[in-house]
C-alpha cells in the first residue's frame, strides 16, 4: 500500500462504491478479496453516532459478544465461534493498526476484555469473518477485528472539534468532548497529529442493597499521538501512542426472577452488597515503515501494547456456600474457631479479576506487485507477551465492612504466563487469467510457554496453595486456498478454505489425576466458504453475499477428571451460515443499506467428562449468536441552500432469541435469551461545509434487551438516549 492511499481517507481513493480495504495486508478494492468481509467507514461511525463496539456489532452479520455489561469488558464472538462462560482465551482477535492487540497465551485471560478505542480517530473498522490464520496467526478461529486509525496529513494544517450531550431514560446525562489537529511540520514530508477526548455515559441501572441510583455509569478518556514521515514517495514512517483509561463505576445489569426475565426488584434494578465496577488502562505504541521497491513494497512494523485491568463483582452466592462447606469439617482443628465465627453464614464476597498484559510484537513482510501471471507475499513474525492474572475473592462481614486479616482474603491466586511465537508465512497467487486467479497461503509457527500458578502468598479457602511453574512448547500450520473469479470489471465470485487454530498450553494442575490431559493441545477449525460481491447498475446496487460451513475440533473445555475441574480437548463443533449485504443508492440523495446472517452452531460431539462440567450435549447450541440478525440503514440527504445541506436517517437493528448458555449447566436459570429490535432516529444539518448539528434518539422506543444471563442477573442493553452534537472542522 502506497503512503498516499493510507493516508487519503476512503471517499478520495474510492470510486462509486469502490472502497479501499488492507485486511490481506495490502490495498485492494473490498469487492476484489476473496473473503467475507464487513467494513465500517468513518464517515458513517460520525454519521450512526457509533460510540462503543455494541454499536457496531449490531450492524455487522456474524458478529456478537459475551456481554459483561459495561464498555471494555466481554468476549468478541464470530461465527458463534465461543465455548461458553468458562471460555477466557479468545476466538477473535482485534487488531489496531499493525498491532496485534489482544493476548495470544493459553492462560492470558485475554477474552474478558473487548477494546474499546475512540472511533472518532478511526478511518474504519474492517471485520474479516473466518480464521485469518496465514496473515494473521493465532486466535482468529472466528476472524478478527481490525480498526484502522487515521493517519497524518502532510500537504495541508486541518482539525476538527466537537462535543455532545445525552439523557438516558430511566438514568442520567451523559457528555463528550473531543479535539483534534493536524500540523504539516515539513510540507508534504512531515506532519504531526494529536486527538484527545473525554466521553461521560450516563448510568441508569439501580443498585436497591446501597440504594445508589445511576450506578453503571462510565468515564472514558484518552489521546493519540501520530507522526509521519514521507520523505519521498516511496518510503513513509509512521509513529504513534495510544492511551486510553475506561472507568466504570457500576454494570449494566437487571437481578431476575430465577426462571425467568420478569424483574425482581424493578426494572433496571440489581442487587449488591457494594458499589462495584471496573478499570481499564491501554497503552500502545506503534512503528512502521514502508519502503516501495521496484517490484514490490517492504513493510517492518514494531509495537508495545499494555493493559491493566481490574474487575469486581459480588460472588456472595458463589463463593460462601463452597467456602462453609470446604471449611465446616475443618474449622476448629484447623483455624481453632467453629465455622460460624471463621466465616458467618450472611457473610458477603468480592471477587476481583484482573488480567494484564505487555506484548512484543514484529513483522517484517514483502509484497510483491503482480509479476507476470504472479503475485506473492513473504513474511516473518515474532511475538513476546507477559501475562498476569490476578484472582482475589475478598471475604466482607454482613454490613460490607471488610474482614479483619488473616480472613479477609478468602482465595488468592496469581497466574502467570509467557508466551513466546516466532513465525514465517508466505502466499502465492497465479493469475490462470485476467480474470480468473487462485491463491495458496501456508503459516508455520512456533510457541513456547511458561506458565506459573498459585503465586507468592497464593491461598483457596484459607489454606496455603503451593505455588507451581510449568513449561510447554508447541508448532502450528495454517493453511489458505482460494479460487477467484471475476467475469465483469465489478463482480467478484470466489471459493474459500482456511484454517486456523488457538494456541493450547500446559495442564497447570502439579498432580493431575488418572485420564486427565497432561498438556492442553490447541483447537483448530476448517472454514470452507463460497461468495459472490461487485456492484451493479452503474454502482447503484452493490452487493455482498457468501455461505460458509466451519468444523471445529479439539475444543478446550472444563472436564470433571475425578471431581477436579481442568482444562482439556474435549469437543468438536459445526457452523453452518451465511451473510448478506446490499447498499443501494437510487439517487444522489438517498441511501438504503441491508445486512442479514444466518448462524447455526451446534455441539457434535462431546467428551462425557467435559459433558459433566459444562452441562454442554451433543446437539446443543453454541451459546450467545443469535440464529438471525438484521440491519436496515436507511439516510437521505436534503439540499437546504448554498452553503446548508441536511440528513434524516434511521437504522433497524433485529437479533433473533439465542441461547445464554448450554441447557443442563443450571436448569434453573433462563436458557433462551428474548430476540431484540431497536430502531435509532437522526437528523443533522451542515453549515458551510463546516459545522455540523446532529439530534439522535437511539433505541427509539426504549426496548428493553438481554444480551448475556448469569447467576447475578442479565446485561441490558442501553434505554432510549437523546443525543444532541455539535461538531466543526477547520
Amino acid at each position: 500500500m502506497s503512503a498516499a492511499q493510507e493516508a487519503a481517507p476512503a471517499s478520495d481513493y474510492a470510486d462509486g462504491n469502490e472502497i479501499i480495504v488492507t485486511a490481506s495486508k495490502r490495498a485492494e478494492k473490498l469487492q476484489d478479496v476473496p473473503a467475507a468481509i464487513t467494513a465500517v467507514s468513518s464517515e458513517k461511525i460520525e454519521t450512526l453516532g457509533i460510540r462503543d463496539f455494541r454499536d457496531y456489532a449490531t450492524l455487522v452479520p456474524g458478529l456478537s459478544q459475551r456481554d459483561n455489561g459495561a464498555p471494555g469488558l466481554g468476549s468478541i464472538i464470530l461465527r458463534g465461534l465461543n465455548s461458553g462462560p468458562q471460555q477466557v482465551s479468545n476466538t477473535t482477535a482485534v487488531y489496531i493498526d499493525e498491532v496485534p492487540f489482544t493476548a495470544s497465551g493459553f492462560l492470558s485471560a485475554g477474552a474478558l476484555l473487548t477494546p474499546s478505542p475512540e472511533l472518532a480517530e478511526v478511518e474504519r473498522i474492517e471485520v474479516l469473518k473466518g480464521p485469518q490464520g496465514t496473515l494473521y496467526g493465532a486466535s482468529n478461529l472466528g476472524g478478527l477485528v481490525r480498526i484502522i486509525t487515521k493517519k497524518p496529513d502532510t500537504s495541508a494544517f486541518s482539525g476538527s472539534a466537537g462535543g455532545e450531550i445525552s439523557t438516558v431514560a430511566h438514568g442520567e446525562m451523559g457528555f463528550m468532548v473531543r479535539g483534534s489537529v493536524n500540523v504539516p511540520v515539513i510540507k508534504d514530508q512531515l506532519a504531526v497529529t494529536a486527538t484527545g477526548y473525554y466521553r461521560r455515559a450516563g448510568g441508569f441501572t439501580d443498585n436497591v442493597v446501597t440504594g445508589s441510583e445511576d450506578v453503571n455509569r462510565s468515564n472514558l478518556y484518552g489521546g493519540r499521538l501520530a507522526l509521519r514521515y514521507a520523505p519521498t514517495s516511496d518510503f513513509t514512517i509512521d509513529l504513534s501512542g495510544i492511551y486510553q483509561n475506561i472507568e466504570n463505576l457500576g454494570y449494566a445489569t437487571q437481578k431476575l426472577v430465577p426462571g425467568t426475565f420478569d424483574p425482581a426488584f424493578g426494572k433496571y434494578a440489581y442487587t449488591s452488597f457494594a458499589d462495584l465496577g471496573s478499570e481499564i488502562k491501554y497503552r500502545i505504541v506503534n512503528a512502521n515503515v514502508e519502503y516501495r521497491v521496484g517490484i514490490g513494497t517492504f513493510t517492518a512494523s514494531g509495537s508495545y501494547a499494555r493493559y491493566k485491568s481490574r474487575t469486581e463483582t459480588d460472588a456472595t452466592a458463589t463463593y460462601i456456600p463452597v467456602a462453609r462447606a470446604v471449611l465446616g469439617p475443618i474449622a476448629d482443628t484447623v483455624f481453632g474457631v467453629p465455622i460460624d465465627t471463621l466465616l458467618p453464614a450472611n457473610s458477603n464476597a468480592r471477587f476481583l479479576a484482573s488480567p494484564n498484559m505487555k506484548k512484543w510484537t514484529g513483522e517484517v513482510r514483502f509484497a510483491s506487485d503482480r509479476l507476470g501471471p504472479v503475485e506473492f507475499m513473504v513474511g516473518g513474525f515474532y511475538t513476546n507477551e507477559d501475562n498476569i492474572y490476578y484472582t482475589t475473592v475478598f471475604a466482607h462481614n454482613a454490613d460490607g465492612t471488610l474482614r479483619a486479616a488473616p480472613f479477609d482474603q478468602l482465595v488468592k491466586a496469581t497466574t502467570t504466563s509467557r508466551y513466546e511465537e516466532i513465525a514465517g508465512f508466505g502466499n502465492l497467487t497465479f493469475y490462470l487469467t485476467d480474470t480468473l486467479d487462485i491463491t495458496g497461503g501456508l503459516r508455520y509457527a512456533h510457541n513456547k510457554q511458561v506458565a506459573g500458578t498459585g503465586g507468592p502468598g497464593g491461598i483457596t479457602y484459607y489454606l496455603p496453595r503451593t505455588p507451581r511453574t510449568f513449561n510447554f512448547s508447541d508448532n502450528s500450520l495454517s493453511y489458505l486456498a482460494t479460487l477467484r473469479w471475476r467475469p465483469a470489471p465489478n463482480v467478484s465470485a470466489y471459493l474459500r478454505a482456511a484454517s486456523g487454530y488457538r494456541p493450547g498450553g500446559p495442564q497447570t494442575n502439579p498432580t493431575p489425576p488418572p485420564g486427565a490431559q497432561t498438556f492442553v493441545r490447541p483447537d483448530t477449525v476448517w472454514n470452507y466458504e463460497a461468495g459472490i460481491k461487485g456492484s451493479v447498475l452503474d454502482g447503484a446496487l452493490a452487493f455482498d453475499v457468501s455461505a460458509f460451513h466451519i468444523d471445529w475440533k479439539d475444543i478446550q473445555l472444563n472436564s470433571l477428571v475425578n471431581g477436579i475441574i481442568l482444562q482439556g480437548n474435549a469437543a468438536s463443533a459445526t457452523v453452518d451460515g451465511f451473510e448478506m449485504q446490499l447498499t443501494a443508492r437510487p439517487s444522489d440523495l438517498l441511501t438504503v443499506s441491508v445486512s442479514a446472517g444466518h448462524t447455526d452452531g451446534k455441539i457434535k460431539a462431546i467428551d462425557p467428562l467435559a459433558s459433566s462440567a459444562t452441562g454442554a450435549r451433543a446437539g446443543d447450541k453454541l451459546p450467545l449468536t443469535p440464529s438471525w440478525t438484521t440491519s436496515l440503514i436507511v439516510d437521505h440527504a436534503l439540499p437546504l441552500g448554498d452553503t446548508m445541506t441536511g440528513n434524516v436517517g434511521a437504522t433497524l437493528r433485529f437479533q433473533s432469541d439465542m441461547p445464554a448458555t448450554y441447557p443442563a449447566l443450571d436448569p434453573s436459570r433462563q436458557q433462551k435469551l428474548p430476540d431484540i429490535t431497536t430502531v435509532d432516529l437522526r437528523a443533522s444539518v451542515t453549515f458551510d461545509e463546516r459545522f455540523t448539528a446532529q439530534l439522535r434518539v437511539d433505541n427509539l422506543f426504549d426496548k428493553l434487551g438481554f444480551t448475556n444471563v448469569t447467576i447475578d442477573g442479565a446485561s441490558v442493553i442501553r434505554p432510549r438516549t437523546v443525543s444532541l452534537g455539535l461538531s466543526t472542522k477547520f
